[in-house]
């Protein structure tokens, strides 16, 4: 059995060893923890979007990931478990699960779960409990069904043209659309992002036509990129920038 982890906890303050404890303390010291991601940056949860929607599919079927990127923790936001990919997650309800069309939604009780938890972190007291529920009694018996997530991220088709968004900036700067490569298909005549304007793929971030381009990343989204600098700083593009696809 696998857990995975994903939180905006970074390595400080002993939250992601907590974690850990009490989900050995539930399903013992066989089961498999995997860290994700922990460095999402703090409030961010859209950050997460895209790292759930191209890490998610990767693992094996049954695995339950704990997604935990929380500026409403305590009040009366919704937590849910969602199936996606014959795979669980478990998750406020917010923009961390807006790139994913799950299979079925369980919004949980708190009350049920662990009457007695900590209004500050409820990812230990709740969420990781409620995988464990998951676990032990099956995915249909937890919560109560919910008809859907309460943020959905959207690519627009109109006019000849797709409308997405940066939904996601790596590392290194690359800034990743929400436009897959499905949508493109059929070949575009330009792609517009703020002031800029490309024509034509590259394969590769190394291209001698130009320093910046735009690409097919490896998870097949759309992608802007400079060689050897920061994208998002050389052109002021940030989170939720619309990203216009003209059609032939």
């Amino acid at each position: 059995m696998i857990i995975t982890l994903t939180t905006d906890f970074s390595d400080s303050g002993g939250f992601v060893a907590q974690l850990k404890a009490e989900i050995i303390k539930l399903f013992g010291e066989e089961i498999k923890i995997m860290d994700i991601n922990h460095s999402i940056k703090p409030f961010n949860a859209l950050e997460a979007a895209y790292i759930v929607r191209t890490t998610v599919p990767e693992f094996p079927e049954s695995t339950i990931h704990i997604v935990v990127i929380d500026p409403g923790v305590g009040t009366d936001r919704d937590i849910v478990a969602v199936k996606y990919k014959n795979q669980y997650i478990v998750s406020p309800d917010n923009e961390a699960l807006a790139m994913i069309k799950p299979d079925a939604i369980r919004k949980l009780d708190r009350m049920e779960i662990n009457p007695n938890s900590s209004k500050t972190f409820e990812a230990r007291d709740i969420m990781v409990r409620a995988a464990w529920l998951v676990y032990k009694n099956g995915f249909e018996n937890i919560g109560e069904p919910k008809d859907s997530l309460s943020e959905n991220i959207k690519v627009e088709e109109k006019n000849k043209k797709i409308v997405g968004k940066i939904v996601y900036i790596d590392n290194f700067g690359n800034c990743i659309s929400n436009i897959t490569k499905d949508y493109l298909k059929d070949g575009f005549t330009r792609i517009k992002l703020k002031n800029l304007e490309f024509r034509h793929f590259e394969e590769t971030y190394h291209s001698p036509t130009s320093l910046y381009k735009a690409l097919i990343n490896s998870s097949d989204f759309l992608e802007f990129a400079y060689f050897k600098k920061r994208f998002s700083d050389e052109f002021g593009i940030d989170y939720l920038d619309e990203v216009e696809v003209y059609l032939p």
